[in-house]
């Protein structure tokens, strides 16, 4: 019998470690934890101040959906952003090779800018 309530402790604790891994990756980590608070600690409260309680929630909820629209804003700009560096990137190259420039005399900067290896100016 011990065993079992051992057994039974460690399941659920595994669980909520699971469950708070998965918020934490979604970024609902707030409102799960206030979620398990008025389901235990704070049900009596939320039980009197039901419409306020899931208005709190529903808040909380709703600061994870910004979030995760402003990383999406953010992943759509960077993806563009690295998109346009290629393509400029590629074209200095196709203009480099049709001005009969060796490609191991030349190199990118962080900037993107074709430079020369040897003297570090910019190719034309």
């Amino acid at each position: 019998m011990p065993y079992t309530i051992s057994i039974g402790i460690s399941v659920i604790l595994l669980l909520l470690s699971l469950i708070f891994r998965l918020a934490g990756k979604l970024r609902l980590t707030l409102p799960l934890f206030y979620f398990l608070l008025t389901a235990t600690v704070l049900n009596p409260w939320a039980a009197e101040h039901e419409t306020l309680a899931f208005a709190i929630l529903y808040v909380l909820l709703t600061f994870s959906v910004i979030s995760w629209l402003l990383s999406l804003k953010n992943a759509i700009r960077d993806r563009n952003y690295y998109k346009a560096v290629e393509e400029d990137m590629s074209w200095q190259i196709q203009r480099a090779r049709k001005n009969g420039i060796a490609m191991d005399s030349v190199y990118f900067d962080s900037k993107g800018n074709m430079r020369y290896k040897d003297t570090d100016e910019v190719v034309e």
